[in-house]
């Protein structure tokens, strides 16, 4: 068994996912994979929705219809988090990882092909083993420490960090300087094009 490292910036984030890696169940490492997988997507989401409630008009009073545009939206995966993160002008996903984008991002996209099947109770095919499951949990691991520690450099921000709208509207390090929606209901048009770009139905 390979041994599970978490770095201090994501013991709070990833506790649940060391106590699956040391439970005696059966589907302990499938399970571990599939709740890593899920803080992976988040901590994108978080990074994405921490640039868009800096918008200037989405004050308090319109929070609530902003996150429900984001909320009902079927397009919003990693691939257009990460594409709507450049497409706000901010430095890119690609950029905070640097050298470790590319592999790190290969990787990922293996892991999704065959996360997809297990989460939806399939088989996958490939006759993935507890070894290879470890590999991958500990590669997203890696994924989300790099970009913690990129972003919370960047932008104060490390995507792992809850109440995203109170930590975007306190913030300093304003980072985007021209938005492509004015309104929650321009959001609501604006999401889509996003999908597209990456190629997502």
């Amino acid at each position: 068994m390979l041994k599970l490292i978490i770095p201090a910036r994501l013991e709070q984030e990833f506790a649940t996912v060391e106590t699956l890696w040391h439970s005696t169940g059966k589907t302990g490492r499938v399970d571990a994979l599939i709740l890593s997988w899920v803080k992976y997507e988040k901590q994108l989401r978080r990074l994405f929705c921490f640039f868009v409630f800096q918008h200037p008009k989405i004050s308090v009073d319109k929070i609530d219809e902003a996150i429900a545009v984001l909320a009902e939206s079927r397009e919003l995966c990693p691939e257009t988090f990460i594409a709507g993160i450049e497409a706000l002008g901010v430095t890119s996903v690609p950029d905070l990882l640097g050298s470790r984008y590319a592999e790190l991002s290969r990787e990922l996209a293996r892991i999704k092909k065959y996360r997809n099947k297990l989460i939806h109770g399939q088989i996958t095919g490939q006759g993935i083993k507890s070894p290879q499951l470890e590999r991958d949990v500990l590669w997203i691991v890696e994924w989300v420490s790099c970009l913690a520690t990129a972003a919370e450099s960047a932008f104060g921000y490390d995507g792992l960090k809850r109440n995203t709208y109170r930590i975007a509207r306190a913030t300093s390090k304003i980072a985007v300087g021209k938005y492509p929606f004015a309104t929650p209901e321009e959001l609501r048009t604006w999401l889509p094009g996003l999908a597209k770009k990456v190629g997502q139905p």
